[in-house]
């Protein structure tokens, strides 16, 4: 799989990955303990200079804070907030955090109500749509509804909501935003004798549908004959829209060439609002910052490197991050880049084969260009049928209709004419996002990794720009270049760099290790130097220098992050020499929780989701809705401040320890009471596979103990009078409780004892035992880790004997299946096989599990059913199942 440069494609991606948590069980509720693209929640504490452990694969948004910090700088708390702000929209997907225009719609709806009363029928361009949303603004901004609703409160306070002239504005205000929407309209003139207020307003409302129609050489003309008025409450605004008029003009261009003096000009124009404290300063000086941005880009990043080292107070500094990194991620794309096209260029020329370069143009005399017209595909009400028809961007409904009419060869019908009314009205307002040049330029998807030699000169002139990219360097070179750097400077910043990059082979480690143990205890980098040189001594062998920086670390006190303990519990876990200290130093606090995306304690997912509260649906009330998000929630608010077993120790466990081992740790005092369950379903179910039936029953009633609702259930396994009935009863305990499985949960593990069709977490899959085999990805398996010390040969030996075994058998779906199968044949009488045969019929749908679906087995059993079994309740259920697919 080919590498992508880390952030570059995460604001181009960032929608295909947003996911709506709605309520739907807790069952996939997951603890963080260590992170490696972001530091640990809440992130107003890493906005605040308490860094943690800072690590290479963090956003570049996140290492420009750690270099400020770590110089000494530090941020106002406006500018983190506005950090805080831009992580949770960039890193959880949080886009409660950006500007929402929906909700700026619907007050404005609310202000015309003033004057046209609650009873009128809203224009279709202010009604949203039936899946939700407003999408025929794109073109129209938030602040532009905003100046409308404002100026609509002023002017009916002033003369009345019921003063024609206010409804003559509001009539022309509606065209004005219908220009986002539906077609180019110009509101008329005021009447004869209207107010100068009125004239003064129409004048701006007739530049701004020029604007919204995307008419931008008409509209800077109108704006700037408004700036030359002196009476015009509107003349500073247009005069500061003269530049924005030009901005937006550009950004629509097809090249370079006609975009430049569109950009020169707005520059030029802006100058008289740059500098002071005016109305439109910061908006004005963003917009010169984003002309340097498209303009001039190289300047414009070693400008902002300036600004963001060391600078506070930036009114725009949110954007000023954002931009800095996008340019930083545009440059690593072209320097890559072109590294790629010289090596390719250079294997060409080594490569007889590619000697000679074909290349075939194909032309096309009868293509049509429709560059300048609206493409309008409308379907069939079935959607069995599709047509395409171009009109020009200023038709109206009616020239579409006439036009779909010519395509459709017949006379369309209501539900045809609305199909086209609305694809007009989506391709009208499509415009602006279609020719709009994307702003993020970055984003690179090949193999070549950014080295010091490859960086351009002008992007290691600034001293953050230079750090940024090599702190992410993950190369002998770049080890070197960080090494360089630290002897010239002997900063704690290229400490950290190098420390980070160093492994047991670097040279001149003793020199770091040394700084490291006089490295400042107060310095933000102090967690992460510390780390590094106690990662690199366990790698060197010196174990008991290592155990001493981390034990020292452990004892620090509560002041020490949850990551980071987390972090240094990891290295001193590969201490460990006795089954009490490697389960010790397993357990892990969650510093937050994942559910579907959403970040958060467990109170505070839960308060999330008691959002989507709704009174439509949810007719019982707040109380009853609120008591039902509790009640899913409520096993894993236990969880909210327990230790737990990290990702890692569990896959240890279910590929190193034999069921021997296993049952020690069962029993061990260092493992919580809340942990035992675990081992000991998973030492139950393996004793089944494994037809362990002595270890089997002596763990049963450790599982009862915890779990008093199996103990009823699970008589018949300890009563059973023969070994086959034993493993009769054994078998139907598992079809009844798909919570079992003979690998140990990792996190809270699943929590849902409930067969279900589309609970793709019902028993197991024979790949979660596996160890690494080819391609990982496409067996589902896990990468082979180092048994921990204390597991003698023998008991390694056992432990790949008894995982085989498993392996071999199958995926559950499959294997109770065919076990099924065998006990019906063997006992067609007992009246549990029907909801046996029953339950591995619907585990073998396709559209249940990720593995051991078998449409043939299941169409096996079924077939089984139907033939042995044609009176049972069972075989009646599966017939119903089947009619209704």
């Amino acid at each position: 799989m080919k590498s992508i440069s880390q952030f570059s494609t995460s604001i181009l991606l960032i929608l295909a990955f947003l996911t709506t948590a709605h309520p739907c069980g807790p069952g996939y509720v997951s603890p963080i303990f260590v992170t490696t693209n972001a530091p640990e929640n809440p992130y107003s504490s890493f906005a605040a200079g308490r860094l943690g452990i800072v690590k290479p694969t963090y956003r570049r948004e996140l290492l420009l804070v750690a270099y400020r910090y770590i110089n000494g700088g530090s941020f106002t708390p406006d500018e983190q907030k506005a950090l805080v702000a831009l992580w949770r929209a960039d890193i959880d997907r949080d886009f409660t955090q950006t500007d929402d225009i929906a909700e700026t719609i619907r007050a404005w709806v609310e202000k015309r109500k003033d004057v046209v009363g609650k009873d009128e029928k809203i224009p279709d361009i202010y009604v949203e749509r039936s899946y939700g949303g407003y999408n025929f603004f794109p073109n129209c901004s938030k602040s532009a509804f905003e100046t409308a609703t404002e100026t609509l409160a002023d002017r009916a306070g002033n003369h009345g909501p019921s003063d024609p002239n206010v409804t003559n504005w509001l009539k022309a205000q509606d065209q004005v935003f219908g220009n986002c929407s539906s077609g180019k309209q110009t509101p008329d003139d005021p009447p004869p004798g209207a107010p100068d207020w009125l004239q003064k307003d129409r004048a701006y409302q007739k530049a701004a549908a020029s604007f919204y129609s995307l008419d931008y050489n008409d509209a800077k003309l109108r704006f700037a004959d408004i700036a030359q008025d002196s009476d015009s409450p509107w003349r500073e605004t247009a005069d500061y829209l003269v530049a924005r008029t030009l901005i937006r003009q550009a950004s629509l261009s097809k090249s370079s060439e006609i975009s430049a003096p569109l950009y020169d000009e707005a520059k030029l124009h802006l100058q008289k609002f740059l500098g002071g404290n005016g109305k439109f300063s910061a908006s004005a000086e963003r917009l010169d910052g984003l002309i340097k941005f498209r303009r001039h880009p190289k300047e414009r990043v070693g400008e902002l490197a300036q600004k963001l080292s060391g600078q506070s107070g930036n009114e725009n500094f949110r954007q000023d991050v954002i931009d800095y990194t996008w340019l930083l991620d545009k440059f690593e794309r072209q320097t890559l880049e072109a590294e790629d096209k010289k090596k390719a260029e250079e294997a060409k020329k080594n490569d007889p084969a590619n000697t000679a370069e074909t290349s075939a143009n194909i032309a096309n005399a009868n293509v049509v260009n429709h560059d300048n017209e609206l493409e309008l595909t409308f379907y069939s009400t079935e959607l069995s049928k599709s047509w395409t028809a171009y009109v020009k961007p200023d038709a109206t409904d009616n020239e579409a209709l006439a036009e779909a009419e010519k395509i459709v060869g017949t006379p369309l019908t209501d539900e045809l004419k609305k199909s086209v009314r609305e694809a007009r009205q989506t391709a009208y307002a499509e415009r602006f996002t279609k020719v709009k040049q994307p702003e993020y330029d970055g984003g690179y998807y090949g193999e070549e990794k950014l080295t010091p030699s490859l960086m351009p000169a002008f992007l290691r002139n600034d001293d953050l720009t230079n750090w940024l990219f090599t702190y992410q360097m993950k190369s002998a070179e770049g080890y070197l270049y960080s090494l360089k750097k630290y002897r010239e400077t002997g900063s704690e910043l290229w400490l950290m760099t190098a420390l980070s990059q160093a492994d047991r082979t670097s040279t001149d480690l003793k020199r770091l290790l040394d700084a490291a143990d006089q490295a400042s205890r107060t310095s933000p980098a102090y967690f992460t130097i510390v780390f590094n040189a106690a990662r690199i001594d366990l790698d060197l062998g010196k174990n008991a220098e290592a155990k001493k920086l981390i034990e020292e670390m452990l004892n620090s006190g509560d002041d020490l992050p949850v990551s980071v303990k987390n972090e240094f519990l990891g290295l001193r876990l590969r201490l460990a020499e006795t089954l009490d200290d490697f389960l010790k130093y397993s357990l892990r606090k969650s510093f937050a929780f994942d559910f579907s995306g959403s970040v958060g304690s467990i109170d505070e997912l839960m308060a999330e989701q008691k959002k989507y509260y709704d009174p439509e649906y949810n007719k019982d009330g707040r109380e009853a809705f609120d008591r039902e998000v509790e009640d899913r929630f409520k096993n894993e608010k236990l969880w909210q401040d327990r230790t737990m077993l990290d990702n890692e120790t569990i896959e240890i466990m279910n590929q190193s320890f034999p069921q021997s081992v296993l049952s020690q740790v069962e029993r061990s005092e260092a493992l919580p009471d809340y942990l035992r369950p675990k081992f000991a379903i998973a030492i139950w179910t393996r004793a089944y596979l494994l037809d362990d039936y002595p270890t089997l029953l002596k763990i049963t009633p450790e599982i009862t103990k915890y779990q008093p609702e199996f103990e009823q259930p699970m008589l018949a396994v300890v009563n059973a009078k023969t070994p086959l009935a034993r493993q009769n009863a054994a078998l139907y305990f598992i079809l009844k409780n798909p919570l079992f499985s003979p690998y140990i949960e990792s996190g809270i593990g699943k929590t849902d004892n409930e067969f279900g069709q589309w609970d793709n977490n019902d028993w197991w899959c024979s790949s979660y035992l596996a160890e690494e085999n080819g391609d990982s990805e496409e067996n589902n398996a896990r990468k082979p880790l180092t048994p921990p010390k204390f597991l003698t040969a023998d008991q390694k030996q056992t432990a790949t004997i008894e995982r085989k075994k498993m392996i071999d058998l199958g995926d559950a779906p499959q294997m109770l299946a065919n076990r099924v199968l065998e006990w019906a044949l063997r006992s067609p009488a007992d009246r549990r096989v029907p909801e046996a045969l029953y339950i591995v019929h619907q585990a073998n749908g396709w559209t249940k599990y990720g593995c051991g679906s078998n449409e043939e087995l299941q169409k096996k059993v079924g077939d089984f059913m139907n033939k042995r079994y044609p009176q049972s309740e069972w075989t009646k259920k599966l017939t119903e199942d089947e009619s209704e697919k």
